[in-house]
């Protein structure tokens, strides 16, 4: 019978040199084998670039990726078992009662990673796979990709997507995929980021499904992506008309509308008493901290500033691309005197040198 080796008896400078030479899958290993392991392991400042959950053939994935582009897979099982896969190294382990979702957790404690980046739903559970997802962590966004369609029944994804959108703060999901019920319950959640699609089976999109005015209203995300939606004009006008008299979401920054077809741009900046900015105009449009960018195929063909009840301002832009016609809505920030959103033109730089020459002079003048 082998005798265990007392690893944890080693002393600190020993115990740390055999731990930084051994290979990743069996520091994972360990890490989920101990916690007091853990915590020396954590010392080695193991890091990663972002860490992805998937569900699909009824089992949940996992894939930790690395700066020198490895990758750590691990998988787990309905029936107990969770599979280790790095480079040719593979490592069974048996949960033992444990909730499977510890071992990614722990994987998440060494690699100082907080949250998961992204949750994949790629298919509609056919079993009940709710024990996986027990003690699951804070997730950045959940996808729904759209082969999960409404031939199969939803409730096992309602089932899933209760436990998975509350520790989420971003939702991506095709309008086909739940029953307009619970859909409405999306809409109204408290997201950060809502994208809903109509991306109808094998690609075929639905066109004549329409996104309504009542709909844009129950919103609550900070910001709003609908792509391929039937939006009518009106509704798209009075929209806006409600939101300069604060009457819809106000935590709305950030509104896209995708669609076939182009608008009838009167129509919808009627009455909105809109101010025309020149189309050369450089302005940096954050959304969600993040500067927004136009992908290379896409153009903006107008723009237009609108102002709230209370004076804080918004932006309307109409645009293209070699696939669909798109409106942008971009909410400024609360503060008039905030200027981190645009970019400084001549005139500012011109004021700033202005004010520095006159306090100068003055400086001159004081001590002569």
């Amino acid at each position: 019978m082998a005798t265990a080796f007392p690893l944890l008896r080693l002393p600190y400078l020993v115990l740390m040199p055999v731990l930084e030479q051994m290979e990743l899958i069996e520091r994972i290993s360990l890490s989920i084998l101990s916690k007091r392991v853990r915590i020396f392991l954590k010392l080695l400042k193991m890091k990663c670039k972002q860490i992805n959950l998937k569900h699909e053939y009824g089992a949940i994935r996992m894939e930790v990726l690395f700066d020198n582009n490895g990758k750590l897979r691990l998988e787990i099982f309905r029936s107990g078992y969770v599979e280790f896969k790095y480079r040719q190294d593979i490592l069974f382990c048996n949960t033992s009662g444990v909730p499977p979702m510890d071992y990614a957790v722990s994987i998440m404690d060494v690699m100082h990673c907080k949250s998961i980046h992204q949750f994949r739903v790629a298919e509609i559970p056919a079993r009940d796979i709710l024990p996986l997802l027990v003690s699951l962590p804070k997730i950045d966004g959940v996808v729904v990709e759209e082969t999960c369609n409404s031939s199969y029944p939803d409730s096992m994804l309602k089932k899933m997507l209760k436990i998975v959108l509350p520790v989420s703060s971003a939702v991506t999901i095709p309008y086909h995929a739940l029953k307009p019920k619970y859909l409405r319950k999306i809409l109204k959640g408290n997201f950060d980021s809502v994208t809903v699609g109509n991306y109808g089976v094998g690609n075929m999109a639905n066109f004549d499904i329409r996104f309504s005015l009542k709909s844009l209203r129950m919103t609550n995300a900070k910001t709003l992506d609908l792509y391929n939606f039937n939006l009518n004009d009106k509704d798209l006008n009075r929209f806006f008309k409600l939101w300069t008299e604060k009457n819809c979401n106000d935590r709305l920054e950030y509104l896209r509308a995708r669609k076939y077809g182009e608008g009838n741009k009167d129509l919808i900046l009627k009455g909105l008493n809109v101010v025309s900015v020149p189309i050369e105009t450089k302005r940096e449009f954050r959304v969600l901290i993040k500067i927004q960018q136009l992908r290379s195929d896409e153009k903006i063909t107008a723009k237009f500033d609108i102002t709230r009840a209370d004076g804080r301002q918004a932006t309307i832009r109409f645009g293209e691309s070699d696939e669909i016609n798109f409106i942008d809505f971009y909410v400024w920030p609360k503060s008039t005197d905030d200027t981190t959103n645009r970019e400084p033109n001549q005139s500012s730089f011109t004021r700033v040198f202005s004010s520095l020459s006159t306090f100068y002079n003055s400086c001159v003048e004081r001590f002569k």
